[in-house]
């Protein structure tokens, strides 16, 4: 979109995200993605004021994925009135604006793909998703029970599909729709309107605002699978300084050792992993003396 574009019209979406864990950075996500379309309405629900230009709605804490969970299946409705909304989070927002089709508003459910689902039921990753109202009262049922430790968007894009789709005319989006819509684990071959997942970030953020970002992410969110993906891509890409700032917070967490079995976790082997390890350990001691680009 050229600088002499008008944003987007989109008055019928509810742009919104729910955070009490990162809600400054769920505050950015959202003022990038409003400043790149004209939406409805701009929201956060968190349970502090955090310095925004967006609307704040103060919610009780969410403590857990748990609570985020529930929120986002049993109390979104309440705060949303025009016929669709688009949810984002800290790590996901609007990309480009010339990537939106019309066809989205076809469906009451569009998320980026899940290629690690093969039945038929692969669209829905919420952290950047298009929802109707439709769906969001159709989830207010009481047939449609909240159920812990089930993430949201499984919830809705798998538990309860068949019943969303038989029962209420809910329509989910087929997979080529998804693919031009976002993207999270698989990479598109085109623009597209958004992206969602912190290890995508750094195609969309300069390293020297990423780290800012990481040094200050909650302990637990930094914790998780997503961020030790993205010191990976970065040993990947022999970007030295990122890797660092990134591993010197994570020995601070946890031993080596328990940096080895994480690195596991997200698919590495043993070996694989102490080379990781290895390599992080050399560019802190020699301070990327020889290494840094």
């Amino acid at each position: 979109m050229s600088s002499n574009a008008s944003p987007l019209n989109l008055r019928n979406v509810t742009l919104c995200a729910a955070d009490s864990i990162n809600p400054v950075f769920a505050a950015r996500a959202l003022e990038i993605s409003a400043a790149r379309c004209n939406f409805a309405d701009a929201i956060l629900f968190t349970h502090e004021t955090v310095p925004t230009s967006v609307r704040t709605v103060l919610i009780p804490r969410l403590q857990s994925k748990e609570d985020y969970s529930a929120f986002m299946v049993k109390h979104l409705l309440g705060h949303v009135t025009t016929p669709w909304v688009l949810v984002v989070q800290w790590d996901g927002y609007v990309l480009d604006p010339a990537a939106w089709s019309d066809t989205f508003f076809d469906y009451d459910y569009i998320g980026a793909k899940w290629p690690f689902h093969r039945d038929g039921m692969n669209v829905g990753n919420g952290g950047f998703s298009l929802r109707s109202t439709k769906l969001l009262q159709a989830l207010a049922d009481e047939r449609f029970e909240f159920l812990p430790g089930v993430n949201e968007d499984d919830l809705i894009c798998r538990v309860y599909r068949p019943l969303l789709e038989s029962g209420y005319g809910i329509r989910f989006a087929p997979e080529e729709v998804a693919i031009r819509f976002a993207y999270e684990h698989v990479l598109p071959d085109r623009p597209t309107f958004g992206f969602h997942a912190v290890f995508n970030m750094w195609r969309h953020v300069g390293d020297e605002m990423l780290m800012d970002m990481v040094r200050k992410l909650d302990i637990g969110t930094y914790s998780s699978n997503e961020v030790l993906m993205l010191l990976k891509i970065y040993c990947d890409q022999r970007k030295f300084d990122c890797v660092k700032v990134m591993y010197e917070r994570y020995r601070r967490l946890w031993s080596t050792q328990e940096f080895v079995r994480n690195m596991m976790v997200i698919g590495l082997t043993a070996e694989a992993a102490l080379q990781y390890v290895d390599l992080c350990e050399s560019v802190v001691k020699n301070a990327c003396d020889g290494l840094c680009e």
